[in-house]
């Protein structure tokens, strides 16, 4: 099913063959036309006022950026978050700061970069790098691959080097501060390095040693600006206050004269960093911004702190990030301090998020209304909270909506799709796997990001199909594999940073796990986001969901943390595999504890403990109950209270296999693998309805079906996909 603008236009093309081509906008120059009006109107500027929010147009490559939504986006105005942000409120503070530009203005950048967003290298505002230093380079690859002895005797044969740079700008010392240890930081600084070099996106030794407090406090005794601040506006305080169990690094920090960090927002998780925080005269309604972290990392003595010097505006977004948990008792808490149930932002309330979640409860939509929540506002796209109940198929949520006067808004209904069932398992394949392939190509290139439900569960797949010797297309694979890989160093330098992609550490563990399935050797990006990945790590051993998670991608702890765990393992760096290990044993021990309440948590739970060391049988333990929620008509649903589907299904399954609880040739999962056959589509794809609350990306056509609903319908087909690959002779 194609959109339907999509459609209208083809049709208006059919009937009227001049008609596009007459309304095709001339050719936009951006010497001539984008320029002057960028640099005129302040789009992007870059000084202290940050006036527009740090989205930076004077350079090209800063432009071009991707952090899980693009920059510019060139060839798809509609991700892009220049347009957006020129054309609307929507996706946050309009520019440009001066006021909205005229109705020609815009349309002419969106034309710009519908037509690509050409740059000439001459105006692209950057400045070229200088090559990097061969013994800089031999250095830093010794210190990265735990080569002790190579290091001692390259420092020997090249003591020139060590204030040298290799690539990035980064020096010696900057590698040792990230792999080394401190015998290798106090060989370099004797030998002369300097800890106050930068490399060229501003960061500092001393902000990549911020996980290791002897390393630390080496380079401060030594002469490192505690207070440097790199080009993404990043100070050695503002990375070590993110990190989980920082409180010793943090104290250290303000002992040699650190600066207060500019946000407080991560640090609400960790109750021993902010009791150091308090210590040393932090005011406390200024850390109460890390209230939402706190109850996501669900730390009550955290909460107890924070909620008392809560702000009303931090208690309402607290209440609104905290609304699709199934942490009733949370919401409770935050409306008897004051919360407003009628709370909203961007169009979206409270009580939509309440009713929309896969946990709503009843007592706290009962308790929402009751404070005066208002049954009826739409969303932007009219969306009503009765909506968003009926979307997770529960019976007793709606029916307290109706009751209190809730009405369904002006939607379209769940499309009635007619499937095309196929003959066999290798069938099937052959329609779905070029269709995965090209999307996968379609919806990075567009996108400008890479995705868990188009790219790396697609890579997961492609790897599975290779497995059984059935056709893919290695071209398209190979050309994947390089493109996440290269977003993953993009975004390299801010990872360092503790800075996180849209959808952070859920959306991290992903990427790994699809490179990973790809076999993608480690390099240093792989090494910065596994290391991003583990400061994130709660004392407990799980990882935190995104506020505001997509149901059923990124809103499960059990997946996050099992994906998490997994690229840990894959990917720790070398020389500290070992410190790395022990935070996946802390992760395999949650796993093995928790609760699941959903056909996401118990698919990935079991998946986590089968690459857990020594979990095995607990795995076979929980195939066990999943084994028994597999419908009659040989499906599994992802709630209780929905119909069975392709994503559940197919996810059910792969779990299942891969904990040995079923064979390929057991009857329950043939009988799985009918109802997969049975409903997938002509084209290959399997439609699943979207149950997001809140939509976390500007909507564009991917080139999958399914119009709004193509990126879980895009997910379980990959999920139906894999379960049918041992099947496929």
């Amino acid at each position: 099913m194609m959109h339907s603008f999509a459609v209208s236009a083809l049709a208006a093309a059919a009937a009227f063959p001049g008609l596009l081509a007459a309304q095709t906008p001339g050719k936009v120059d951006f010497r001539r036309d984008i320029q002057p009006l960028f640099q005129e109107k302040c789009i992007g500027c870059h000084g202290p006022s940050q006036q527009s929010a740090g989205m930076r147009l004077d350079r090209r490559s800063s432009a071009m950026q991707a952090r899980g939504a693009v920059r510019l986006g060139p060839g798809n105005s509609a991700a892009s978050m220049v347009y957006l942000r020129i054309s609307g409120t929507r996706y946050g503070t309009r520019m440009p700061p001066t006021g909205p530009l005229d109705p020609a203005q815009i349309e002419m950048i969106k034309n710009w970069i519908d037509q690509g967003a050409e740059w000439p290298d001459d105006l692209a505002g950057e400045k070229a790098p200088a090559p990097p230093h061969p013994g800089a380079v031999r250095l830093m690859e010794s210190l990265r691959s735990g080569d002790g002895e190579a290091f001692a005797r390259l420092l020997r044969e090249n003591p020139e080097a060590v204030n040298r740079k290799g690539h990035g700008g980064a020096t010696p010392l900057m590698y040792a501060a990230l792999y080394g240890d401190t015998a290798s930081l106090k060989q370099l600084i004797e030998r002369g390095a300097d800890p106050k070099i930068a490399n060229d996106a501003g960061a500092t030794a001393l902000m990549w040693s911020i996980d290791d407090l002897e390393k630390t406090r080496l380079l401060l005794e030594h002469g490192a600006d505690p207070n440097a601040t790199s080009l993404d506006g990043r100070t050695a305080m503002d990375i070590a206050v993110g990190n989980r169990g920082s409180s010793a690094i943090v104290k250290l920090l303000f002992e040699h004269g650190a600066k207060e960090p500019k946000s407080f927002a991560a640090a609400g998780g960790d109750e021993a960093l902010l009791r150091t925080l308090i210590a040393q005269g932090i005011d406390q309604a200024r850390l109460s911004a890390g209230l939402t972290s706190a109850l996501a990392a669900k730390c009550s003595p955290c909460i107890d702190m924070l909620i008392k010097s809560a702000s009303k505006a931090t208690l309402n977004n607290a209440l609104l990030g905290e609304a699709i948990s199934r942490d009733e008792s949370a919401m409770k808490l935050l409306l008897d301090r004051g919360a407003d149930a009628r709370f909203g932002r961007g169009g979206f309330t409270v009580l939509m998020e309440a009713a929309g979640s896969e946990h709503a409860h009843p007592d706290t939509v009962k308790n929402l209304i009751e404070q005066g929540a208002d049954v009826n506002p739409q969303t932007p796209d009219g969306a009503t909270a009765l909506d968003f109940a009926l979307r997770q198929g529960n019976s007793v949520v709606p029916e307290l909506l109706r009751k209190a006067g809730a009405k369904e808004g002006n939607i379209p209904s769940t499309p009635v799709l007619k499937s095309k069932p196929a003959v066999s398992a290798r069938a099937a394949l052959d329609r779905s796997i070029p269709l995965l392939q090209q999307n996968d190509l379609t919806f990075l290139r567009k996108a400008g990001c890479v995705s868990c439900h188009n790219n790396n569960l697609t890579a997961m797949t492609v790897a599975a199909a290779r497995k059984q010797g059935l056709p893919v297309d290695e071209g398209a694979a190979q050309g994947q594999r390089r493109g996440i890989a290269a977003y993953a160093e993009t975004n390299r330098e801010r990872n360092l940073q503790g800075l996180g992609i849209a959808g952070g550490s859920d959306t991290a563990g992903y990427i790994l796990l699809g490179l990973a399935a790809e076999n993608w050797p480690a390099d240093p990006a792989t090494d910065a986001m596994a290391r991003y990945l583990k400061g994130r790590q709660n004392a407990d051993g799980g990882w935190p969901t995104t506020v505001g998670g997509r149901p059923p991608l990124e809103s499960s702890e059990i997946q996050g943390t099992a994906t998490a765990m997994r690229a840990l393992q894959v990917y720790a760096p070398t020389p500290q595999r070992a410190e790395y290990e022990k935070a996946v044993q802390r992760a395999a021990d949650w796993l093995a504890q928790a609760q699941p309440s959903t056909n996401e948590d118990r698919s990935f739970q079991i998946l986590g403990l089968v690459w857990a060391s020594g979990k095995r049988q607990i795995a076979r333990k929980a195939g066990g109950d999943l084994l028994r929620e597999q419908r009659p008509n040989g499906g599994w649903a992802q709630l209780p209270t929905l119909a069975s589907d392709a994503y559940a299904t197919g996810q059910a399954l792969v779990a299942l296999r891969e904990a040995g609880v079923l064979k390929p040739s057991d009857p329950a999962y043939k009988r799985g693998v009918q109802f997969l056959m049975n409903t997938q589509m002509e084209d290959g794809s399997w439609y699943v309805r979207s149950r997001t609350p809140i939509p976390f990306q500007p909507y564009f056509e991917s080139g999958f079906p399914f119009g709004h609903d193509q990126f879980i319908s895009a997910a379980a087909t990959n999920w139906a996909a894999m379960a049918l690959v041992p099947l496929a002779h």
